[in-house]
């Protein structure tokens, strides 16, 4: 998903690789695109730091509300 989103999608292809499941999510992340998208590779990037930072502490990880 990072690389997608690194490679300058077109707005109108998000909704199916990512999905909105709220009704005006997708209409609000649209307002701010660009700032949004960075948003998400920042976001992507911190959870996959976090994720090699622990795995090597633990056996399992489980990551509820994603």
């Amino acid at each position: 998903m990072k690389d997608y989103l690194s490679n300058n999608p077109e707005p109108n292809s998000l909704k199916a690789f990512i999905g909105f499941p709220f009704i005006y999510s997708e209409e609000e992340f649209m307002e701010t695109y660009d700032s949004n998208i960075k948003q998400l590779i920042t976001m992507i990037t911190e959870f996959q730091r976090w994720i090699e930072d622990k795995i090597s502490l633990t056996k399992v990880i489980s990551i509820l509300g994603m």
